[in-house]
């Protein structure tokens, strides 16, 4: 018996929800103007946006994310931190429990 092995699935960023409207148009307003503010911006570069109708709700979601690609690069921008760890100089603090030896 040979098994096969399943390629990891890899999730996207989660989307967050920016705004709920009761129209399709109205939502679509909403994308149209955050495109619109994030083509001058560049702080916002590669942020994504879309409609999504929610039948439990009756309602439309305007959802936003930054693109996983765009998150890699800042990633890959940070640098590794050198020199002592902060844990290395903290108190041992497993000693809050009562300590019977140390009576009289």
């Amino acid at each position: 018996m040979e098994e096969e092995s399943k390629p990891a699935i890899q999730l996207g960023k989660k989307w967050k929800n920016e705004s709920f409207h009761h129209t399709f148009d109205q939502a679509d307003a909403i994308r149209q103007k955050l495109i619109r503010i994030w083509a001058s911006n560049q702080a916002h570069e590669g942020m994504e946006v879309k409609v999504k109708f929610l039948p439990s709700k009756q309602k439309f979601v305007v959802k936003t994310r930054r693109k996983p690609a765009f998150d890699k690069k800042l990633e890959e921008k940070e640098e590794k931190k050198i020199g002592k760890s902060k844990q290395r100089n903290k108190k041992n603090t497993g000693g809050r429990m009562f300590d019977p030896t140390a009576s009289i």
